[in-house]
């Protein structure tokens, strides 16, 4: 039996920086010839940045609640679960909204939300205070992903790889900025300090919410239902790559985390590793996503994960905390490069009419991948051992990627370079 070394790693940490965002265009989509004068992207990155920061100022500081409220661990994990629970339900209810022309509207109550799970989490005393905060601040990125997904989608049809991976970078840097930000307020101050400030963070980016303009693509006037969405055979085969990459992030969280720890790395190394992962995707993330508008999103996005499935092999074959390190650092490249490619494969799956719902419903499945690759992969580690966990994680992204490949066949093909677009 392999022990859990590392009290403190005993939940879901959720430190992999793209643990909630997913992995081109449908031929109904906007010709390339088409004039574009969408709205200002800028309000949908600040505040999806803003609301990052303020989820993994959450995660970093987990362990402070148990040492000074003193929360069980399983607690935390329950509360965690919540989150994602939240999340999830949101996602699948609230993302065809945005299809209907709510989008504003969405993604400033899920700023609203997320800037009161912050103020619930900063004042909590008591268990169940600290679950709804994480349950207030899983509706809020329920609501505004869908909603910022599906506009930058739309918005722009020319330069969707650029755009989609300037939203990832803005993502990922509220984690890298997050932690940092987290973990110097509480030396400063105390643990509440980090939830204050990033209250008031989301508090400045109100007026900057509420200049989104909503974009003026076609809407889902019919109001569709999911289950029309769940027949899309290319669709499904797209949530079937998102979701092989969704086993890596889930493994990621469950064993990296423990396996660093058993090697012999300190927080603050795990900490910098982290960092070091997060930089190139926040980085590349816009160059991938001209890449893979380019070459194609299907082949670009099943490229990216079947490195990652290689990648996760290794993990479980070279010992040594260098050699984690290394090959950990390396794999955060090639996802920086591919990053914005799952969500442009999803939206390829799919008319302009369904974006944000079919985007609602990958970050529903992606959550969910993780969760159960979570569970089930710490079982694995706990009584086989590292190497075990990460081949059964790395055969089980192929296997995933391998009905993926098969079901996608005829979508996400290249798009021919166009001349530059007019919208920011």
């Amino acid at each position: 039996m392999r022990k859990w070394k590392g009290r403190k790693n005993r939940r879901f940490s959720r430190y992999h920086p793209v643990f909630r965002y997913g992995l081109g265009l449908a031929t109904t989509m906007t010709s390339p010839n088409t004039p574009i004068s969408g709205p200002n992207l800028l309000p949908y990155y600040l505040t999806v940045f803003g609301m990052s920061a303020g989820l993994a100022s959450v995660v970093t500081l987990l362990a402070e609640f148990r040492n000074n409220l003193g929360f069980s661990e399983f607690g935390i994990g329950v509360s965690v679960a919540a989150g994602l629970g939240a999340a999830f339900v949101a996602a699948l209810l609230l993302g065809p909204q945005a299809d209907r022309g709510r989008a504003p509207w969405m993604l400033r109550s899920g700023l609203l939300l997320g800037l009161a799970g912050l103020v619930v989490v900063a004042v909590a005393t008591e268990f169940w205070q600290f679950m709804l905060g994480r349950v207030l601040m899983g509706v809020a990125f329920g609501a505004a992903q869908p909603a910022a997904r599906r506009t930058v989608i739309v918005a722009d049809p020319q330069n969707l790889g650029r755009n989609l991976g300037r939203l990832g970078a803005f993502d990922v840097a509220g984690f890298v900025v997050g932690p940092a930000a987290a973990a110097a307020l509480n030396a400063l101050g105390g643990f509440r300090v980090p939830f204050w400030t990033m209250a008031v963070l989301l508090a400045l980016l109100i007026p900057t919410a509420w200049r989104a303009q909503s974009d003026t693509a076609a809407k889902d006037i019919e109001r569709r239902r999911l289950i029309d969405l769940i027949r899309n055979r290319h669709l499904l085969g797209a949530c079937a790559v998102v979701s092989a990459y969704f086993v890596f992030i889930g493994a990621f969280e469950s064993v990296w985390i423990l396996e660093m720890d058993h090697r012999g790395a300190s927080q603050w190394q795990i900490g910098v590793v982290v960092t070091f992962i997060a930089l190139p995707i926040a980085v590349l993330a816009p160059w991938g996503g001209k890449l893979a508008q380019q070459y194609g999103s299907r082949k670009w996005a099943v490229a990216m994960v079947a490195t990652c499935a290689v990648f996760s092999a290794l993990f479980g074959l070279f010992p040594g905390l260098l050699a984690l390190i290394l090959l950990t650092v390396g794999c955060g490249f090639a996802e920086g490069i591919g990053f914005p490619s799952g969500p442009m494969l999803v939206s390829a799956s799919v008319p302009e009419d369904r974006q944000a719902a079919a985007q609602g419903l990958a970050s529903a499945i992606e959550v969910g991948t993780a969760a159960v690759a979570a569970l089930g992969l710490a079982a694995v580690y706990a009584t086989v051992g590292n190497t075990a966990a990460w081949l059964v994680t790395s055969v089980t992204m192929v296997v995933l990627l391998a009905v993926g490949w098969k079901l996608t066949a005829g979508t996400g093909g290249p798009q021919p370079k166009v001349a530059q677009s007019s919208t920011k």
